[in-house]
């Protein structure tokens, strides 16, 4: 599972749900073990008539390492979700 979301650690999980409008209810909450980087979301550039022209934007995110990511405006950085448990903030052992 990939995502662009900021973790947040065990002490601030509870106050970031009660003070988030986009938590509010019952979020899921995943404890995760490993969270490698793997890219980014952003805007591809090319070179064209002189300058630099922006291209359609996509929310799919483009992994490190093609050569194409030298073209991209990065607007968020992509994690990798691996080792994670699904639980509830209920769940959650206090810090």
């Amino acid at each position: 599972m990939r995502t662009a979301q900021p973790p947040v650690c065990l002490t601030h999980a509870r106050p970031a749900a009660e003070q988030c409008p986009h938590l509010a209810g019952r979020p899921t909450v995943f404890l995760v073990q490993s969270a490698p980087l793997y890219g980014v979301i952003g805007t591809p550039y090319q070179y064209r008539g002189g300058g630099l022209q922006a291209l359609p934007a996509t929310d799919q995110p483009l992994p490190y390492g093609p050569p194409g990511l030298r073209w991209y405006l990065a607007s968020q950085m992509v994690r990798r979700l691996r080792a994670y448990t699904v639980l509830t903030l209920d769940d959650l052992p206090r810090p």
